[in-house]
């Protein structure tokens, strides 16, 4: 079996497995890659059903440990990679609409036209086929349906001799058909633009000679050159020369940070200054941002559930079209009257009107930087009342400094940080990233460790030199019996003026105390104020992190409900209990410590520089902006589902006046045909209009 790769970049790779599977095979999957030569660490997280392996990729390459881990899983019965259903409910099921509209553009122009009528009776027919066929299938079902009501209308239209109304019936219907083809077509090309425009060129070395190509002509294992102002259309590793490149949407990082070579480069940034040669590992949609754009891609054309309410509200109201009809036939004493009211049905309204309000929501979202994952993400996004907010990384700006280190041992500062920068090198967390600057402005040698262990909101157990590292929270190293009681004023002290402690323990004996200190983002009072301004009914902090730190952050924005101590299991059950007292829940995070919480709620929202694993667990991706683009994503969420009621409510009302003026004689069945059909098709065409249009974030007054 394949190991389903969740992801990949040069010297790392991060491997899906099922939960139960992981848990019982952890140890023996993990000692069994520890033993291949060049690999630095491997970490299996039973929470999350993911292994990460970083290696060494001068002496390892990802396609000896993909081999391995396929030998290795067919000796343990590892189960296959589960796949996707394969049926999948569509916004259509018609393959070349423009085709059908040009079509039935023709047909209703010979109708309007003083051709023969024979002929015009055989092109009306004509059109009529595919509406025939669906409605023979529905009968084969033994279902009374839309499909059924629009071919008995065309066939009655037609044996009356209404062949203008019958072939615009069948125009509008292929019309709005086309309207939400081409805004799906448009959303998707927006999408890909995310990772790179279509016309894009980039300088390809071929040889010694540089030459301009097409990005879609990429492939992996080519060399490209990029310079200032450049956006990167790759994955790829630097080979020579150095940059300065914003990374926000990958990393999340504010400032653009030194890349040289050996370093990894992600598609979608930008180089900001400099010029460098990249080596390209993944292109397209294999790359990092790629996967985000597939998985949103996959879910775009999903019809959402109100679509599907709609259409069987509208296939249920049939009967009540058909009874209307007789009585307006009876009525009016004519069967063009009754003829006229068979039009008014809210078939077309929802087949059309809602997915091109929400296709177009989805493609103005992504214009803002806001991916979101399909239809019903939109829609439960509309409907959330609660949002719970990560704190480190999230309200906070996630980037940490080591302000002080307290020592209780021999061990100089020096040696300390030599320890914990070794130990913390195969991480990318924000605590990592906060010892390896302070080691690298110290210009430390750092040794090779061996992770023991990785337990995820708690800490790390690593080898480092024939001594054994704990690096963690007090939990982890009470879960080890390390006696603490020497460090208790460093601690207190950190947390009153809202800083984080982190412990180092060496060979089971208390060595340091590493006090960081994380910044509140500047933004988030006023996403607090603009989530309340909305009506919130709460907004809540959750952190890993000890109570009074959490605390601080929490008074600082007003928040009444704070909880601290919690591990990532913690987050999930509290998440549940939201939604168990009816609440719609969304959560807000960026870390692997987030990605069950992600999961748990109605809506998970990602923001930008994201763990992988939180991007991948979340319905919503933050590309870029601050903790406004939340905000702005229920602003959008919501307005789409008011042009959807908007669409129904336009559709409601034509339907009440086609049936009102046609009951009395007044409306014939061409009038009813622009009124019912017409103002539905109108209402979606304004939709489509939207999707260029830009919004933005009302601040609370």
């Amino acid at each position: 079996m394949a190991p389903q790769i969740a992801h990949s970049v040069r010297g790392r790779l991060r491997v899906r497995y099922p939960v139960p599977w992981l848990r019982a095979q952890r140890d023996t999957l993990e000692s069994g890659l520890r033993a291949l030569p060049g690999v630095r660490a491997v970490s299996g997280s039973t929470l999350t059903g993911s292994v990460r392996i970083d290696y060494d990729p001068f002496q390892l390459a990802e396609r000896g440990i993909v081999e391995v881990l396929e030998r290795m899983d067919e000796r343990l019965g590892a189960p296959p990679a589960p796949r996707r259903p394969a049926h999948r409910r569509r916004v259509l099921e018609k393959k070349r609409p423009l085709l059908g509209l040009l079509g039935t553009s023709t047909v209703l122009a010979a109708a309007c036209l003083p051709a023969p009528p024979a002929v015009v009776a055989g092109l009306v027919v004509a059109s009529e086929v595919p509406s025939m066929l669906r409605a023979a299938a529905a009968l084969g079902r033994r279902r009374l349906d839309g499909d059924v009501l629009e071919a008995s209308t065309l066939l009655l239209l037609t044996a009356r001799r209404h062949f203008v109304a019958a072939a615009l019936l069948t125009w509008l219907r292929t019309l709005g058909e086309y309207v939400v083809a081409r805004t799906v077509v448009t959303a998707r090309r927006s999408l890909h633009e995310v990772i790179t425009p279509p016309d894009a060129v980039v300088t390809r070395v071929e040889g010694d000679t540089p030459r301009p190509v097409r990005v879609p002509t990429l492939a992996v294992g080519d060399i490209i050159v990029v310079g200032t102002g450049q956006r990167l259309p790759v994955d790829g590793t630097v080979v020579r020369g150095e940059a300065l490149v914003n990374q926000q949407t990958m990393t999340g990082e504010a400032l653009p940070v030194e890349r040289r070579a050996g370093d990894t480069v992600f598609a979608a940034t930008t180089v900001e200054y400099g010029e460098v040669a990249v080596r390209i590992d993944r292109v397209g949609l294999d790359t990092a941002v790629g996967r985000i754009v597939r998985a949103i891609e996959g879910s775009a054309e999903e019809k959402s559930d109100i679509q599907a309410f709609a259409e069987r509200l509208a296939d249920r109201d049939v009967g009540r079209t058909l009874g209307l009809a007789a009585l307006g036939t009876v009525l009016a004493r004519s069967l063009d009257a009754g003829t006229a009211i068979l039009v008014s049905d809210y078939g077309l309204a929802a087949r059309v009107g809602i997915p091109t309000a929400i296709v177009a929501s989805i493609s103005r979202a992504w214009r803002h930087d806001i991916l979101i994952k399909g239809p019903r993400v939109l829609e439960n996004l509309a409907r959330v009342d609660t949002v719970v907010f990560d704190k480190t990384g999230t309200l906070t700006l996630g980037a940490p400094r080591v302000t002080s280190i307290a020592r209780y041992g021999a061990l100089s500062e020096d040696a300390v940080l030599r320890l914990v920068a070794a130990a913390e090198r195969p991480f990318r967390h924000p605590v990592a990233r906060a010892v390896a600057r302070l080691a690298a402005e110290r210009r430390l040698d750092l040794p090779e460790a061996t992770t023991r262990a990785e337990r995820i909101g708690l800490g790390v157990d690593v080898d480092v030199e024939g001594t054994r590292v704990l690096i963690g929270s007090r939990r982890l190293m009470e879960g080890h019996e390390v006696a603490l009681r020497a460090a208790l004023g460093d601690e207190m002290a950190a947390h009153a003026v809202g800083a984080s402690p982190l412990f180092v323990a060496v060979d089971g004996r208390l060595a340091a105390l590493l006090v960081l200190q994380d910044e509140l983002r500047s933004d988030a009072p006023e996403a607090v104020q603009g989530l309340r301004a909305r009506h919130m009914r709460n907004v809540i902090l959750l952190s890993g992190d000890h109570a009074e730190p959490s605390r601080v952050i929490a008074e600082s924005l007003g928040l009444r409900h704070h909880y601290a101590d919690l591990l990532p299991e913690d987050k999930a059950r509290l998440i549940a209990g939201l939604k168990d007292e009816g609440r719609v829940v969304a959560m807000v995070g960026d870390g692997v410590n987030d990605a069950l919480a992600l999961d748990e709620a109605h809506v998970g929202i990602a923001v930008p520089g994201g763990a992988e694993v939180a991007t991948e667990a979340a319905d919503v991706v933050l590309l870029g902006g601050g903790l406004d683009r939340v905000v702005l994503a229920l602003d959008l969420a919501r307005e789409s589902v008011a042009g959807i009621r908007q669409t129904l409510g336009i559709a409601a009302r034509a339907n009440l006046v086609v049936v009102g003026l046609a009951s009395f004689g007044f409306a014939g069945p061409v009038a009813s045909v622009l009124l019912s059909h017409g103002t539905t098709v109108a209402a979606a065409l304004l939709n489509s209009s939207r999707a260029g249009r830009r919004l933005t974030v009302q601040s609370p007054a």
